[in-house]
C-alpha cells in the first residue's frame, strides 16, 4: 500500500478519534450529573448495572472486536465514570474488581474461653512435621545468618525438590505457599476482560485471584456427585478464557481427575490457555489412575503444576510452596515473583521435611487408616460421606443438620467447617486428625439429640 493511501486512511482514523473524544465528553457530562443525583459515595460503584451494560454491548456488538476487548474498553470507561462521580478528593480509589472481593476467612482458628481444642477445620496435618524439622529448628545454627537475605530464588530447596521428583530445578518457582504460586499464574497471563475458569465449588482463592487481576470467574458445573466433566469445562471456555484452575484433588469436595482426563483436556483446549493443576493434596491420593508426576509439563507448554509444604509436610505456618511448568512459562512466572519471597527458615525446614520420606509415608498411611475408620463410624450414625481424596471427609446433609453438627462440635471444643463460604451450607468438611482426635469427635457426635 502506497504512503499516500496510508496517510488518507490514517486521516480518517484521526477524524473518528476526534468524534470519539466528543462522545466521551458528552458521556462524562451525563455521568457527572448522575453523580449529583446519588445519595452518597457508597453507591457510586454499581457492579450489577455495569454487568448489564457489558452484556448488552457484547450482545449488540457487530464489530470485529472480541468480547474481552469490549470488556476492557468499557471497564476503563466505568473507572473514569466513578472518578467523575466522586466529589471527595480524599476518597481512596481501588481497582474496580477489588471492591467485590469477599475476604478469605478460612477455617475457624480457636474457641474463646476454651483450651485444648481439636482443630479439624483447615486441613492441616495433626501429626506435625518430620522429627528432622524439629531437630533442625532447635539446633544452634538454625537462626544463624537470619540477618542476611535468603537465596534469591531458593536454589538449594529447588535442587532438593528436583532431586526427589526427578524434574528440572530451573523450571521450579518457589512461592509463599502454593497460594502465591497460583497468583503468579494469573498475574502473568490475565488482565481486565479476561476469564478464569474454575470449579463451582473449588478452592476459595480462585475467584479472589480472578478479581485481583480484573478477570471474570467462569464456574464449571458439577454433577450430583460434585464431579466435573470434560464437556462441563469446554462449555465455559470462550475467546476470553486465559486460565483454568483445577484442584486435583479438589477442596472441599475431594473429587479427583485422572491422568488421562487431564491429557485429553490439554490436547483439546487452545494452546494459549494456561491450565493450572493445583496439587495441594496430591500426596494423599492412592488411586491407580491418579498420577502425582509432572511429565505433562514436558508434553504441554501451557500447563502449570503447583504443590505445597502446608499439608502432608506439616509446614502450614511457614508458608512455602512451588510450581513446575515448561521452561517458557517458568521464565514468565519468575518475572512476577518478588525477590526473596520465601524466607531462609522456610526453605531450610522444607528441605529437612522433604528429606524424610519415611515419615511422610507413615503419615499417609495413618491418614488413610484413620479416615476409613472415621467414615465407617459416621455411616453407623447415618451420616453419609462422599468418596473423597485428601486429608479430609466431605459430608452432605441438610443445612439444618450441618449447622447443628457444627455448633454441637464447637461447643465440645472441636472445630470443623460448615461450607457456607463455598455456597454449600448443607455440607461440612472435617479434617482427618489423629485417631484419638477422631474418636473424640465420634463420641461427641453420638451425643447429638435430633
Amino acid at each position: 500500500m502506497e504512503n499516500k493511501e496510508l496517510d488518507k486512511l490514517r486521516a480518517e482514523i484521526n477524524i473518528l478519534d476526534d468524534k470519539i473524544l466528543d462522545i466521551l465528553e458528552s458521556r462524562a457530562n451525563i455521568v457527572s450529573s448522575i453523580g449529583k443525583h446519588k445519595n452518597s459515595l457508597k453507591n457510586i460503584v454499581d457492579l450489577e448495572r455495569e454487568q448489564k451494560v457489558l452484556d448488552r454491548l457484547i450482545n449488540n456488538s457487530k464489530t470485529k472486536y472480541s468480547k474481552d476487548t469490549i470488556v476492557r474498553i468499557w471497564r476503563e470507561l466505568f473507572q473514569a465514570s466513578s472518578k467523575l462521580q466522586q466529589t471527595n478528593a480524599d476518597l481512596i480509589q481501588t481497582k474496580r474488581s477489588i471492591n467485590s472481593i469477599n475476604i478469605y476467612k478460612g477455617g475457624k482458628q480457636n474457641i474463646f474461653g476454651k483450651k485444648n481444642i481439636i482443630k479439624l477445620s483447615s486441613n492441616e496435618s495433626s501429626y506435625g512435621p518430620s522429627p528432622l524439622v524439629s531437630k533442625l529448628s532447635k539446633s544452634k545454627k538454625f537462626l544463624l545468618d537470619v540477618n542476611r537475605y535468603p537465596e534469591i530464588d531458593g536454589e538449594t530447596l529447588r535442587h532438593s525438590i528436583s532431586k526427589y521428583h526427578g524434574i528440572d530445578s530451573e523450571r521450579i518457582v518457589l512461592g509463599c505457599g502454593s497460594d502465591e504460586a497460583l497468583l503468579f499464574a494469573a498475574l502473568s497471563f490475565c488482565r481486565d476482560g479476561d476469564e478464569i475458569v474454575h470449579a463451582d465449588h473449588g478452592f476459595e482463592m480462585y475467584p479472589i485471584i480472578s478479581k485481583i487481576v480484573g478477570a471474570t470467574s467462569k464456574k464449571i458445573k458439577e454433577d450430583k456427585e460434585f464431579k466435573i466433566s470434560l464437556k462441563s469445562i469446554y462449555d465455559e471456555i470462550t475467546v476470553a478464557t486465559k486460565l483454568i484452575y483445577l484442584a486435583n484433588p479438589n477442596n472441599p469436595t475431594g473429587t479427583y481427575l485422572s491422568q488421562s482426563f487431564i491429557k485429553k483436556l490439554m490436547k483439546k483446549i487452545p494452546k494459549d490457555i494456561i491450565v493450572v493443576i493445583d496439587g495441594a493434596y496430591a500426596e494423599y491420593v492412592i488411586k491407580e489412575d491418579y498420577n502425582k508426576g509432572f511429565a505433562l509439563a514436558d508434553e504441554f507448554e501451557n500447563i502449570i503444576f503447583t504443590r505445597t509444604f502446608s499439608k502432608i509436610y506439616g509446614l502450614a505456618g511457614l508458608r512455602i510452596g512451588w510450581s513446575y511448568s515448561s521452561k517458557k512459562v517458568s521464565e514468565i512466572l519468575n518475572k512476577v515473583k518478588g525477590p526473596f519471597n520465601t524466607s531462609s527458615l522456610a526453605q531450610n525446614l522444607a528441605i529437612a521435611a522433604l528429606s524424610d520420606q519415611n515419615y511422610i509415608n507413615k503419615v499417609i498411611k495413618l491418614n488413610l487408616d484413620t479416615k476409613k475408620w472415621f467414615e465407617k463410624e459416621l455411616n453407623k450414625l447415618q451420616i453419609k460421606t462422599y468418596s473423597s481424596e485428601g486429608n479430609f471427609t466431605f459430608i452432605k446433609l441438610t443445612e439444618i443438620k450441618a449447622k447443628k453438627i457444627t455448633k454441637h462440635l464447637l461447643d465440645s471444643g472441636i472445630l470443623i467447617r460448615q461450607l457456607n463460604s463455598y455456597k454449600l451450607p448443607d455440607c461440612i468438611r472435617i479434617t482427618i486428625g489423629t485417631r484419638q482426635e477422631m474418636k473424640t469427635t465420634i463420641e461427641s457426635l453420638k451425643k447429638i439429640k435430633w
